[in-house]
Order: C-alpha cells, then structure tokens, then sequence
C-alpha cells in the first residue's frame, strides 16, 4: 500500500457531497447495531455470530476496561472477524494485549526517539530505557484505554458513555477521526482484504443515526494530545519555538504578512524538521518534544529568522522593526544584525 490509511482518509473534515437522503432514522443502539452488521455484511467483511453477555464479562475481567455502550450494542449483534478487525473471541490473550496496548506503545517508541516527552513528567532522564519506563507508567496511569475498532483507530473507555470520539493512533500521531463511532462507519468503507480504506460511494453510504454526535466530547489525556499535536503543526515538522514565545512570534507572523510575505512562505520559515539549517546532522538545542526551550535554542533561531529576512532583501530597520532590537533578539550575545553582517 503506497499510502496510510491517514493519508488515503482524511478525518473529520471529510465530506460527502449532495448526500443521498436516509431512507430510516435510527433511533436506539440497537437498531443502529443491526444497520451497522448488515453494512459490513455488503462490504464482504466476515461478521461472525456476536459476543455473549458471559464473553462480554470475561473480556472486559481480563483486559480490565468496560466496552462503551455504542461499540458494545455492534460487538453484540455481530463480531467483526475480518482482516484489521479484532477477534475479540478467537484472538490470544497476548494478541488483544498487544492491540490494546499499542496506542501507549507508539507514544513510548518516540519517546525512544527522543520526539516525544511532557514537562509534568519531570526532567528527561539521558538514558532512553528509563525515559520509556517513566512514559509507560505515566500512560497507563493518566491514559484512558483506548479500545480497538479497526487497525489504528479507537474508541476510549472513558467515560463508560455512548457517543465518545474516536481517536487514529500510529506512529506517534494522534488525530480526532470522527465524534463519535457512527461518525467513523460513516466517514469510511470497508475491503474485504483491508487494504483500502476511502471515502463511501453514495451507494454505499451508511445513514446516520439521530443520536449521533454533533461535537467531540473531550477525553482526559487524549484529547490534549490531539491539540498537541495540532499547535506543533502534526506530521514530522514540529514548530521551534516554546509556549511562552507563542504570542511574540504570532506577532512576527502578522508583521510579516502585513509587510507582503505570503503565508505559506512566513508558516515554512517559522518551521523546522530534523533536517533542517544548523548542523550536518540537523540536531540543535531543543527539548526532547522537539520544541526549543532554551535560551540558546531561541537565540540561535531568532538570528536564522533575521539573516533569512536579511538576504531575502529587507533592510536592516525593517527587520528590527519587526523582530524587535538587537537587545531584545539576541540578549547578552552578538546582535543578529552584526551576526549577519559578520558572516556574509
């Protein structure tokens, strides 16, 4: 497959143009449920006799978390079996531990990678094995669990209530997919060889019921890693700067706008990736979250800022009219004007 199942659907924003008109509302869990089986039933997607009230139990005992109300009401009336579903009758132990830990394990994995670490968890240690001890008891304490649906994405188990979001989790990313679990079997269609996940075909749109969510409900812990994700930009890029920078440089970026530049070309200068200006290898002073928090780090990008602007043809009063002084750019060192200056 040449793309992800992120890349192939998009979340939330996805629409459907002049949508055909649903032909039944439904109004309970229930009647949603048998519309829902019989949907992946047209999709050839094996759908296998649904889970029992004693299986419900031993699951929910042996992985210690409750199904929510919605996603219960489908497992019920039919268990999804086919490739990228969870086999919550047949699949082993180990198997159901692994999927359901996987969201924890991919924020572990680049925490590894040194991409990924909060502030109230304390200092980072230097050795990586202690970093990812420290996250994964952090997680598992602080974390919702988040039940698998299909694949990467999930549903979280608290609060025990219908209509939670459903969260796509890989990779170290963590998108807010749909509002709620009839957002997502609306949003997608269904392969038998679970390899394709796009938008439904008019013909194939599952209607959706009254009771679905017009908003996300927030979820601890979970929905303040998608807004995170969201501030630093999403994907590999990451912005440089600290919160505390946020209102200065969103001054910056009006400046900058106002003075001409095109947005897009202010949002790259302002952004960096690990193969960035400032070493052969691309590493600068940064925290491990990827965002520059020391005072070094800052200075060192303020003077990127002015040089590009500086070469770009600014003047020397433009660019400290809208970066601030030399003082103020680069306390304490060599004013970025001179650095310039200096190094051209």
């Amino acid at each position: 497959m040449t793309a992800t199942v992120a890349e192939t659907l998009s979340p939330i924003t996805t629409s459907i143009c002049n949508p055909i008109k649903p032909t039944r509302v439904c109004f309970s869990y229930a009647a949603y449920a048998k519309n829902v089986v019989q949907h992946l039933k047209s999709s050839n997607i094996i759908v296998e006799k649904g889970l029992s009230d004693v299986e419900f139990s031993s699951i929910e005992s042996t992985f210690n978390f409750i199904f929510p109300p919605d996603l219960r009401s489908i497992l019920q009336e039919g268990l999804p079996t086919g490739f990228g579903f969870p086999n919550w009758r047949s699949s082993s132990q180990q198997q159901l531990e692994i999927l359901k830990n996987l969201p924890i394990l991919s924020l572990c994995k680049e925490v590894k990678k040194r991409n990924f670490w909060i502030d109230s968890w304390g200092d980072r240690p230097v050795d990586n094995d202690q970093a990812v001890d420290i996250a994964k008891e952090f997680l598992k304490k602080a974390a919702p669990v988040l039940v698998p649906i299909y694949q990467h994405f999930y549903i979280p188990c608290t609060p025990c209530l219908a209509g939670n979001p459903v969260f796509y989790v890989h990779d170290g990313e963590v998108k807010l997919w749909s509002f709620d679990i009839s957002g997502f079997f609306q949003q997608v269609e269904f392969k038998s060889n679970g390899m394709i996940l796009r938008r439904p075909s008019l013909s194939n749109l599952l209607n959706a019921p009254a009771w679905a969510a017009t908003e996300a409900r927030k979820i601890e812990f979970w929905t303040d890693m998608r807004e995170m994700a969201a501030a630093r930009g999403g994907g590999k890029h990451r912005r440089w700067w600290s919160e505390d920078l946020e209102g200065y440089l969103e001054d910056v970026f009006l400046r900058l706008t106002e003075a001409g530049w095109k947005e897009k070309d202010v949002r790259e200068m302002m952004m960096v990736d690990s193969g960035g200006e400032g070493g052969s290898d691309g590493r600068r002073r940064r925290s491990d979250a990827g965002l520059f928090v020391d005072k070094k780090g800052v200075e060192s990008h303020v003077r990127l800022l002015s040089k590009r602007l500086l070469r770009a043809g600014w003047s020397t009063e433009d660019v400290v009219d809208s970066l601030g002084p030399p003082e103020e750019m680069c306390p304490e060192e060599d004013s970025c004007i001179d650095f310039y200056h200096n190094s051209s």
